[in-house]
């Protein structure tokens, strides 16, 4: 049990911070061990969301599953410190939990939350990991993909849609984004939990990049019309909010 203990943590240190992008091969020389073993814990820890595995390079990745391990060293370029205060203040202002998540491949992932003081509230947990073209924080992070990109993510949700594993079709998906684009937010109503609904807007680098999307996460009891149109103001207000400070320390 230690030594598979010892392995595992052999595999995670192997990627050097996240910056390295390792195959099968290269990973059994780093970690000493043969492929075999080697692939069995790249396996679980892909299944434990602690790596990620690209079917078309086949190399594996830290995920940012890793997130709740190590919140500490989360602010290194400082975004997640910044949006912090924006956070807190969008949780005040609207009264639901607000969320700062970002883009991993096919996945959206929560890097930060500031949760409701109601009784009855949605939280979503750091490290919470959902497939992005689900919800209005993924509708976010996918708005800006390049044109490549794009065209994979429709096929992707097309094939997730003919094996039945979501309701969305690629049409869907563009509808949603074109009126993400129009008005500067997206909603999302029971997609990836039924008791839950969001609002959420894109966080943009001074380039014009999505980088993030700022979420408020919504109980379905309270997700009115109007309640969601004014949370969706006040995480277009917060996302706007962040890029300016996100910019003064990037300058």
């Amino acid at each position: 049990m230690l030594q598979t203990v010892s392995r595992a943590i052999a595999v995670l240190r192997a990627f050097e911070g996240g910056t390295v992008e390792l195959g099968l091969k290269d990973l059994s020389v780093k970690v000493g061990l043969n492929k075999v073993n080697a692939l069995r814990l790249a396996r679980t820890l892909v299944h434990e969301g602690l790596l990620v595995h690209d079917p078309n390079t086949r190399r594996y990745a830290l995920s940012l599953g890793c997130v709740p391990l190590f919140r500490g060293l989360l602010g290194r370029n400082g975004l997640r410190e910044v949006a912090r205060v924006h956070l807190e203040k969008a949780r005040e202002t609207t009264g639901e939990s607000a969320c700062l998540m970002v883009r991993e491949g096919w996945d959206r992932v929560a890097i930060d939350s500031s949760p409701s003081r109601q009784p009855v509230r949605y939280v979503i947990d750091i490290g919470d990991r959902r497939p992005v073209y689900l919800g209005a924080a993924g509708q976010c992070l996918i708005s800006a993909l390049p044109a490549g990109e794009w065209q994979a993510l429709l096929d992707h949700v097309g094939a997730e849609h003919a094996a039945g594993r979501t309701r969305l079709t690629p049409a869907a998906v563009q509808e949603r984004i074109d009126t993400l684009r129009a008005r500067g937010w997206a909603m999302g109503r029971g997609e990836w939990a039924s008791e839950a609904a969001g609002a959420a807007a894109p966080i943009r680098d001074r380039a014009g990049n999505v980088i993030a999307a700022i979420t408020i996460a919504v109980p379905i009891t309270r997700a009115t019309d109007s309640h969601m149109e004014m949370c969706g103001r006040i995480a277009f207000a917060s996302a706007q909010a962040i890029r300016a400070d996100f910019e003064k320390i990037n300058r």
